[in-house]
């Protein structure tokens, strides 16, 4: 991709000609391809990803989308793909984050600058964090998480260097300031980073380095809090934290909390080790964010003892199992809730975000 010379796209469809036409004599369609999932009855088709050969020749304007096509393709996948209820998540999620795979690499190819590259992306950091919750129950033969991080965490970098670049040319008084929208959206692409990122300095020292509007948003304040007290080691504040963040960043903090409330266990086998002390089942619920279903699978995972009734546990330092691995990431009720208030094409296109 690095060798590829600069080009400008001219094609207003979502699947250039050339592409379109290959694939349907060689029937290389997606279901979400075909019309009304007749197999027979080519539909909407989106360019579908292609890595690019060492020797690979300069595309043509013409198999290239312009910016206002590339808006509309992920304004489309984002929306009319995203809601589409005929497959499981899991399938909706791969056709998407193939097809905007392919408007990653135009916008590389093409160039754009800072501005171009943030409206396009910025959708593409909140389905990803949307999916790798939606999908953290899911087999890997399903839905592999790690891809998924690494890809977020590319689009975020891409985003927050482009922030950056912005702030440097701001300096100038020729500069275009952003707008109230654009700003709203970098506080919570800010938020969302720390949250994404937590437990790492190089976000701790992002935070402390960013310009002072963004720092003094409630929003951003609230998530760079939580990772300074995670930093810290104050995991109840962490916790108590968690619940108050927006939908979407709430979400990315869910894959978080068993890697969070394993450190809570461990820290309580030795603050109240004891063979004759208990502490209360309702105390580390309202600590931990669990259900009592999900407190007895804790304690049983980790070989934390309850009492006949559950309605106390007992901290036995020599028999929690340090070697046993973290539990997987779950649905967690209080996101699901959240996220059952809004319209999710509108927050994951950054129409709607505080909500």
């Amino acid at each position: 991709m690095e060798n590829i010379k600069f080009v400008r796209g001219s094609c207003e469809r979502f699947c250039p000609d050339a592409e379109a036409k290959m694939r349907i004599q060689k029937k290389l369609l997606n279901y979400f391809e075909y019309k009304d999932g007749q197999k027979h009855i080519p539909g909407v088709l989106v360019k579908e990803f292609t890595r690019s050969a060492a020797d690979a020749k300069v595309p043509k304007a013409k198999d290239m989308r312009t910016e206002l096509c590339l808006t509309r393709t992920v304004e489309y996948l984002l929306k009319d793909i995203f809601m589409d209820e005929r497959k499981p998540y899991h399938f909706v999620y791969d056709f998407i984050f193939d097809r905007l795979r392919s408007v990653r690499r135009e916008i590389v190819i093409q160039q754009y600058n800072p501005r171009q590259t943030i409206r396009l992306i910025e959708p593409m950091i909140l389905f990803m964090a949307y999916s790798r919750y939606r999908l953290c129950e899911d087999p890997i033969d399903k839905f592999d998480p790690k891809i998924c991080n690494q890809h977020l965490q590319e689009c975020l970098n891409v985003v927050l260097c482009c922030y950056d670049e912005l702030d440097e040319e701001a300096q100038s008084a020729n500069e275009k300031k952003p707008t109230i929208r654009e700003a709203e959206r970098r506080y919570f692409i800010e938020a969302l980073y720390q949250i994404f990122n937590l437990g790492t300095p190089e976000a701790l020292v992002r935070g402390l380095m960013l310009p002072v509007q963004v720092r003094e948003n409630e929003i951003f304040k609230l998530a760079f809090n939580i990772c300074l007290n995670y930093h810290q080691g104050n995991l109840y504040r962490v916790i108590k934290g968690l619940p108050k963040l927006p939908h979407i960043i709430c979400a990315v903090a869910g894959a978080k909390l068993q890697t969070i409330r394993r450190r809570l266990l461990e820290i309580f086998t030795h603050a109240y080790n004891s063979k004759q002390l208990t502490v209360p089942t309702a105390y580390l619920l309202h600590l931990t964010l669990l259900e009592p279903k999900s407190l007895t699978e804790q304690c049983r995972h980790y070989n934390i003892a309850q009492t006949p009734d559950r309605k106390a546990v007992h901290f036995i330092k020599s028999e929690f199992k340090i070697d046993a691995e973290t539990i997987k990431a779950h649905r967690e009720t209080f996101i699901d809730e959240k996220l059952s208030r809004i319209y999710l094409p509108e927050v994951l296109l950054l129409k709607k975000l505080w909500i």
